[in-house]
């Protein structure tokens, strides 16, 4: 897919305008599976956007082990962990390729010029806010009260697809339970085997 297409098809830019500065500031990377793509705590300079491929954000725990924070497998999702747009702003999590992808890549400064000057842009982005807002406070609820099978329902339920593109020690992870609580699981839906 080229940029405009993207931009056009994908993200919903319909102002002409927008759309031509925006693919015109835009620029195109691939990513190799285990490639890091932004670590915690670094300051961001351009935010990408996934155009294929699967990817994770991650934070360490305080004794080390990767704690998975949440997955980006759509089209058009944002491969960011920020709070907002401000400038200077640093990645609260490490973004990590699980399959190869395609990012779509904006400078930081020109999208938050965009979103502050251009109504469309400011609709798109709080779309994709209060998307990613939904997603955490869902998946906040459902590790508070769900049992590890539930859990798992709502994973492949909210997630259809991911599990045969993730690890299972990832699952595990993002949905707060053991790896060994996943492998009982999915001895009872053996059909949802996740890759490694």
């Amino acid at each position: 897919m080229d940029i405009t297409a993207f931009w056009r098809d994908i993200i919903q830019v319909k102002d002409p305008v927008l759309l031509e500065e925006v693919v015109a500031r835009s620029s195109t990377r691939n990513a190799k599976k285990r490639e890091i793509i932004i670590r915690e705590h670094e300051r961001l300079t351009q935010v990408p956007f996934l155009m294929s491929g699967v990817v994770r954000s991650y934070c360490l725990s305080a004794d080390g082990r990767e704690k998975v924070f949440c997955f980006v497998y759509t089209p058009g999702e944002p491969v960011t962990s920020i709070y907002n747009l401000d400038a200077g702003i640093t990645s609260i999590c490490t973004i990590e390729v699980v399959r190869d992808c395609s990012l779509l890549l904006v400078p930081l400064e020109v999208l938050d010029n965009m979103v502050q000057s251009n109504l469309d842009a400011a609709h798109i982005y709080e779309k994709m806010l209060s998307n990613s807002l939904q997603r955490i406070i869902e998946r906040d609820l459902v590790l508070a009260s769900y049992t590890v099978c539930a859990r798992y329902e709502w994973f492949k339920k909210t997630y259809p697809g991911l599990c045969g593109l993730v690890s299972k020690k990832d699952i595990a992870s993002f949905l707060n339970m053991s790896s060994e609580s996943l492998s009982r699981i999915l001895r009872v839906f053996p059909d949802d085997e996740s890759s490694t």
